[in-house]
């Protein structure tokens, strides 16, 4: 029975893994979710916003990000929200 139970504690803990490896000081582009925006239409708006910077990593995949002034929300975000920006393979 005891194997069983790590087994399935094994099976679960792989989806509570950081599956894009975010650590602090990475770029990455916040979704647009749950943003409301000025745009006429969801369809029209963007579905990403620019690359931000994670500054903290507060606990189970919850991310603190460096946010301008101008946005006024709160700068914690669930790893659901985030997408790592990748770095362009080419440079001009």
């Amino acid at each position: 029975m005891e194997e069983a139970q790590k087994n399935m504690k094994r099976q679960i803990d792989k989806k509570r893994r950081n599956p894009q490896g975010l650590n602090v000081e990475n770029n990455i582009w916040l979704e647009n979710k749950n943003a409301h925006s000025n745009r006429p239409s969801k369809k029209l708006d963007q579905k990403r916003y620019r690359p931000f910077r994670i500054s903290k990593d507060i606990g189970l995949r919850v991310f603190q990000l460096e946010l301008s002034e101008e946005w006024a929300i709160h700068n914690m975000f669930n790893e659901d929200l985030l997408t790592r920006c990748n770095e362009p393979q080419f440079k001009n």
